[in-house]
């Protein structure tokens, strides 16, 4: 852990203080998030006699943990609520909210780059419908395989879980059972979720027998009723009454037919899903219009859409003998952008944006690029050009204005500033 920093939050005017958990943390990137919220960075971890729970935001190797403190188990709730509809983070109750001494995030690894796997059906499955009749699936968090399948079985569950933070914590389960299960129209409508759902990624990390340490917020194995272990953020997400799309999604045709441009969970039919999930949201006394107002989710991927650049500080950016500069540590993407780009997102289809004039990139499993390493146009040892997909990039004009966008992985921006080429 890097070190924490106190503060009240200007929205709910509550004391928190944030901890930096994760190897990517640097006294650069923390001293400025602290800084943000109008306080200074101290080393060690949060210290209050009584907590609600923690807010867990970021990427594994950059985890932000807000820590809430308190006594009074009536806001348990709305801290649950506000750090999930709105701060887009997961929610781990402390003992005052009735969970368990808040457990050390969960470390990550390196994002690793999907690949298309394909793989002969397991025996008694009918033939697939890929080439030689074999099952195609991406190994992405959008990604799914063919329905009536189960993802797991056709894609690296642990390669998908390098894509998104993870973190074992179930939802409490209802006492008495569901009688909806009674109902013969409501079970096949929940038959055929569950199927969906089990075709896509998210079982890796929703799913407790396939996961590490159990599911995370909702299991698709929870005894009796599994959508009940959705939180109501949960079930406006999955229908699509919250924004998702700045999680990336293949096109449905690339995806064994399954679209999430309109729901949160990948479906082969967006209007039947999104008609379950405003029932499910119904059944709680609650409906999409509730959600109408909420930004797009995850936060941290709506915080970097917004993100405007301003001028680099000191001499960041692409000096004239085309030495790239920038701050906060080692790098894995580095971009040159139109100085008006949109900020990259993530894969399979943001992370690209028009305006990208040059990507350089390294693989997972290789070492980081430092600052001053990297000349524009040409190539570090283990580095490859994420674009353009052939040739060099565009001789920079002298006096024009670009956009430096450096990233430590996929979803952690640690430069993005506006310089002027020198030439």
């Amino acid at each position: 852990m890097f070190g924490h920093c106190v503060y009240k939050n200007r929205f709910s005017d509550r004391t928190e203080c944030r901890e930096y958990r994760g190897d990517r943390w640097d006294e650069v990137g923390a001293g400025a998030d602290c800084r943000d919220w109008g306080a200074e960075l101290e080393g060690g971890a949060c210290e209050f006699e009584d907590i609600l729970g923690a807010c867990v935001l970021g990427d594994p190797e950059r985890v932000i943990r807000v820590v809430v403190p308190g006594a009074d188990a009536g806001d348990c709730r709305q801290q649950e609520r506000g750090c999930e509809i709105f701060g887009g983070g997961i929610f781990v109750p402390a003992p005052v909210c009735g969970g368990e001494d808040l457990p050390d995030p969960v470390e990550g690894t390196v994002f690793q780059w999907p690949v298309l796997e394909c793989r002969q059906p397991l025996a008694g499955e009918p033939a697939g419908q890929g080439e030689g009749g074999d099952v195609c699936t991406w190994s992405m968090i959008s990604g799914c395989t063919e329905p009536g399948r189960d993802f797991a079985a056709y894609a690296a569950c642990d390669m998908v879980r390098t894509q998104r933070p993870y973190s074992a914590q179930p939802s409490p389960q209802p006492e008495v059972d569901d009688p909806r299960l009674a109902d013969l129209a409501y079970a096949e409508e929940l038959a055929w979720v569950t199927e969906q759902v089990s075709a896509c990624a998210c079982v890796c990390c929703h799913q407790s027998s396939i996961t590490p340490e159990g599911a995370a917020i909702w299991d698709l194995e929870a005894p009796g009723n599994w959508v009940n272990s959705f939180t109501p953020y949960g079930l406006a997400f999955a229908g699509g009454f919250l924004d998702s799309s700045l999680l990336g999604a293949y096109p449905a045709a690339d995806n064994n037919g399954f679209d999430r441009a309109s729901t949160g969970l990948p479906t082969t039919d967006p209007e039947r899903m999104a008609a379950f999930f405003a029932a499910e949201l119904e059944h709680r006394g609650l409906s999409p219009a509730d959600f109408a107002d909420a930004d797009p989710t995850p936060a941290p991927f709506y915080q970097q859409y917004l993100f405007e650049p301003q001028a680099c500080a000191g001499d960041e950016g692409v000096a004239a003998d085309g030495t790239m500069i920038w701050e906060g540590g080692s790098a894995r993407y580095v971009y040159v952008l139109a100085a008006d780009a949109p900020n990259p997102g993530v894969p399979p289809n943001l992370d690209l944006p028009e305006g990208t004039v040059w990507r350089v990139e390294v693989p997972w499993d290789s070492a980081p690029m430092a600052s001053r390493s990297v000349r524009y146009g040409e190539l570090p040892e283990g580095a490859s050009q994420g674009f353009p997909a052939d040739g060099s990039p565009p001789t920079l004009e002298a006096g024009d204005t670009y956009y430096l966008y450096v990233l430590a992985d996929i979803g952690v921006p640690i430069t993005r500033c506006l310089f002027t080429y020198s030439g």
